[in-house]
């Protein structure tokens, strides 16, 4: 903090020796021989005075230099505290950023009139010219001060600003990365647990109907499921390591993942799917694996299609199932976080998502750029 800061304690300590000196500097017995002279002294302690206690932006603040500048400058003939009174008036009247930019100009003219007066009162007019360069020495100074003082101000501020704009881009970066983690866990157990669940049910009704044979191979198909949904959560965290993404492979495990769970998959892929940008492969992958799971688990059963083909220099890609007659317990358990967050990976890696219904089929549209 600076020493001439007013809201500094050695400011504060810096004001009462000024207010000190200038004391014994005026003081003395020929003095309050002219009352006036000495009241006029004691008016510029008493701006002294209040100036040292007087709050930033406050009347006595204006108060105590008004006093300082009307008692120093009628006087400064006669005391050299009174001259100390009055360029300390100007110099501070001038760089007090907490004032109107009027005031310290102002109270320099009103200052340097009365010091003026002064001296031609006592017929040292010579003098005149020294004091009046000197008021604009002081006044240059002042002038000075209190541009280094905005200059500081704006830079706080400005740091401030700084502060506060990284600590909200952390803030953002940190929910992005935080949602970016949800949709692939998501994704990952939607995908793995969902499949779990529609085998072990199968399971359960092949025990039922006493077919062991089918049940046994269902339970198998079931761990294999759960060893493909281990790899998948390890690949979440090699994706979130920043290994390198392949998009071909990762849809062809998909696909493949899908039909092994019992799913009937129709595919036609009219392009070579492999997107520089691998924020766009994986919200492809991601999204087009969500949009199998949604199928398996409202429309178990029904054929699925899925299709790939350029559009307009764009990846387009259509999921499609026939809408299931029943409402069934799996697919009442969706919280629709699935497609809100195919909706959102879509969209951040710049592109779009259409899903409902067309005519009696449930279609899933996403569109994403190649580059």
């Amino acid at each position: 903090m600076s020493a001439l800061d007013p809201t500094s304690s050695l400011s504060r300590l810096l004001r009462l020796v000024g207010l000190i000196a200038v004391v014994s500097s005026s003081a003395s017995a020929e003095l309050f021989h002219r009352p006036w002279v000495a009241a006029l002294v004691v008016l510029s302690w008493l701006g002294w005075a209040g100036w040292l206690v007087s709050p930033l932006q406050s009347a006595l603040e204006r108060i105590s230099l008004s006093a300082m500048a009307i008692g120093g400058g009628l006087t400064v003939t006669q005391t050299a505290g009174s001259a100390i009174s009055a360029l300390a008036a100007i110099f501070i009247a001038i760089s007090l950023v907490t004032e109107p930019l009027w005031f310290g100009p102002l109270l320099a003219l009103g200052t340097t009139v009365l010091m003026g007066i002064s001296i031609l009162l006592s017929g040292n007019g010579r003098a005149l010219f020294g004091l009046i360069v000197g008021a604009i020495v002081i006044g240059l100074a002042g002038w000075s001060r209190r541009q280094a003082r905005a200059v500081a101000e704006r830079n706080r501020l400005l740091v401030e600003q700084n502060r506060i704009i990284r600590a909200e881009r952390d803030r953002a970066a940190a929910l992005a990365e935080r949602g970016r983690i949800a949709r692939d866990i998501h994704d990952v157990l939607a995908h793995t647990l969902g499949g779990l669940v529609l085998q072990l049910d199968a399971a359960d009704a092949l025990l039922e109907a006493g077919e062991v044979d089918r049940a046994a191979e269902r339970v198998k198909a079931s761990h294999e499921l759960a060893v493909s949904g281990l790899a998948d959560a390890r690949r979440v965290v090699g994706a979130l390591r920043s290994e390198r993404f392949d998009t071909a492979a990762e849809l062809r495990r998909v696909i493949d993942e899908h039909r092994s769970a019992g799913g009937a998959l129709a595919e036609r892929v009219d392009i070579a799917v492999n997107p520089a940008n691998e924020q766009v492969a994986v919200a492809l992958t991601r999204s087009v694996q969500e949009a199998l799971t949604n199928a398996r688990k409202h429309a178990p059963g029904q054929p699925v299609t899925l299709s790939l083909r350029d559009s307009a220099g764009q990846v387009e890609a259509v999921i499609s199932n026939p809408v299931a007659a029943h409402r069934l317990s799996l697919g009442g358990s969706g919280s629709g976080a699935g497609l809100l967050g195919m909706r959102e990976r879509i969209e951040a890696a710049g592109g779009s998502l259409a899903a409902g219904k067309e005519g009696d089929r449930w279609t899933v549209r996403i569109l994403l750029p190649q580059k």
